[in-house]
């Protein structure tokens, strides 16, 4: 009785925790405090508007459209400097800013409400809209080692109402963002009509060079491709030549990404229009560049270290090709899925067309998931299942197996589908799904020494026993070294009907790469063994009758 008292004591003071942290929450006012909002600066100009997140950003661009820098100081959050300080060096960061917005920032207006709270309407999962904010992300510019935000935050003075300005933190990194995006030397040396905007808000410069730079990253890119193949002839190995050469189209899409963002980034900066297209296509061409040098390498080494037809992999002896084969194709498997999800990955994370995009994504995100994840269940169904037989190599190619009574050799494990060669020439195309759900008989796995059933139908008045005798007998004289243990052969009387005796051989074979081949030429002459005893002791041997009486078999 304690004991529950107790219990009860603990649960009724674990939800007055939540209901107090709940209430918290609740009562938590949708703006940051502060002591005073930039006392050092000089009374504010009428035409200021911080009222909404929207009024304040209109009134910064309002400001530095008329060069009025000293009033655009009071969008600014100057906490951080002294007071005798605020007035001219809060000018010099609004200019400053001006330029990083004016080259780098794409104002998210979507995310920009009209009113005091920051409010969105919209629905509940979206992480920027239906509820009150005091932070808004403007953009995440890039650093040379860390991503800044660009926030514009709701401040409460503690003489004054609450207002929407850049945030003390982002104030803080306006100088290093100014000196990472400022005109770099190449572009102040160009002619002063250069440096107007142009159409979409670009320079005209960009217009003019930016083809210019495309070109001559391909060029550059096309003699990467001949100098990464003339490198390899320096090599006496066949094995480093191949890798060399595979290695071409990759380096030649990378050295392309590499100029291009060089030249975007660091020889010229480009604008935010142009950044945040670049951005993301030069990440990903050195993520494809970087995948395509590993699935064309891991291919150059499986063609030069295995064998290179499913028949010579089929051979007992090469086992371990077998292994390596399977390894290897599992390996390019996973580079591409890997590749697939990081290149997807880095275009989301990267593209900042607006910022609102990324939380529509993320709002959206498990009803796309649920959606694609039903259009595309086969095929995501078939690629786990693909790197699930390299895993687990329960069929390696090379392997000769028995699937649906059809006697095979895997020939290749592609990513939705296996292809498997037939004894007769053809290819039995089948999904991974569908393979992985059913039973085969894997004749290269385990030991290579196996015992094969030979089933036949035989009279009623069949001598057992002579067939057991013709049997070995029949064994001797097939036998070339190439039969297995005799101890493992027997004859055995199966099963009996009214069409006769079922009688089942036990052949024992030394692999699977010959067992048909025996076992055919000792069905065949049991079939002729059977005919002479019939022959010479009066005794039907084989069943009689019309041959449609009689069961398959």
């Amino acid at each position: 009785m304690h004991n529950i008292a107790a219990s009860l004591r603990s649960l009724l003071a674990a939800l007055l925790v939540i209901l107090s942290g709940a209430s918290a929450a609740l009562a938590q006012e949708p703006y940051f405090e502060i002591d005073l909002l930039n006392p050092g600066l000089p009374e504010p100009p009428a035409a200021l508007d911080r009222d909404t997140p929207r009024s304040a950003m209109e009134s910064l661009l309002s400001f530095f459209d008329d060069d009025q820098y000293g009033a655009a100081a009071h969008l600014l959050d100057l906490g951080d400097l002294p007071l005798d300080a605020q007035a001219n060096r809060g000018a010099n960061l609004a200019r400053q800013l001006k330029m990083i917005i004016d080259r780098q920032v794409l104002i998210p207006w979507t995310d920009l409400s009209d009113r005091p709270d920051g409010w969105l309407d919209g629905a509940q999962e979206d992480p920027g809209a239906g509820r009150v904010r005091r932070s808004i992300l403007l953009n995440m510019l890039e650093l040379e080692k860390r991503p800044v935000p660009l926030r514009l935050n709701r401040v409460k003075p503690a003489n004054g109402d609450p207002v929407w300005v850049i945030s003390r933190q982002s104030v803080r990194d306006i100088p290093a963002l100014y000196e990472r995006f400022k005109p770099t030397r190449l572009e102040m040396a160009m002619p002063p009509w250069a440096r107007e905007r142009g159409p979409f808000g670009m320079y005209v410069w960009e217009w003019l060079v930016l083809p210019v730079i495309t070109v001559i990253a391909f060029l550059l890119g096309y003699l990467a491709y001949h100098l990464v193949g003339w490198l390899g002839k320096f090599s006496s190995r066949r094995i480093v030549q191949a890798c060399v050469r595979a290695f071409r189209l990759p380096a030649t899409i990378i050295v392309i990404s590499a100029i291009i963002g060089f030249a975007t980034n660091r020889l010229l900066v480009v604008t935010g229009p142009i950044s945040v297209i670049v951005g993301p296509l030069v990440l990903l061409g050195y993520v494809v560049g970087l995948s395509l040098a590993a699935v064309r390498v891991a291919d150059e080494i499986f063609d030069r270290v295995s064998l290179n037809s499913p028949e010579e992999l089929a051979i007992p002896g090469n086992s371990h090709y077998r292994n390596m084969a399977t390894m290897l194709s599992g390996f390019r498997k996973f580079v591409i899925i890997l590749a697939v999800i990081t290149g997807a990955a880095t275009l989301l994370s990267s593209v900042q067309v607006f910022n609102s995009l990324g939380y529509t994504l993320l709002a959206g995100a498990g009803a796309i998931t649920i959606v694609l994840g039903f259009a595309a269940r086969e095929v995501l169904g078939n690629l786990l299942a693909a790197v699930q037989i390299a895993l687990n190599r329960s069929a390696r190619i090379g392997d000769q197996i028995i699937f649906e009574d059809r006697f095979c050799t895997v020939e290749r494990i592609h990513f939705t589908y296996v292809q498997l060669a037939i004894w007769t020439g053809n290819r039995f195309i089948v999904p991974v799904s569908h393979f992985v759900k059913h039973p085969f008989e894997n004749l290269s796995a385990g030991d290579r020494e196996m015992t094969r059933p030979i089933r036949m139908t035989f009279a009623q008045t069949a001598d057992v026993e002579a067939l057991r005798k013709a049997f070995f007998e029949i064994m001797d004289e097939i036998d070339d070294g190439t039969l297995g243990s005799k101890e493992d052969a027997g004859v055995w009387v199966a099963d009996q009907d009214v069409f006769g005796k079922k009688v089942l051989f036990g052949l024992p074979t030394p692999d699977q790469s010959t067992f048909w081949d025996l076992e055919t030429a000792c069905r065949e002459r049991l079939l002729a063994r059977a005919a002479e005893l019939e022959k010479e002791t009066g005794k039907p041997f084989l069943p009689q009758g019309p041959a449609q009486d009689y069961p398959d078999g």
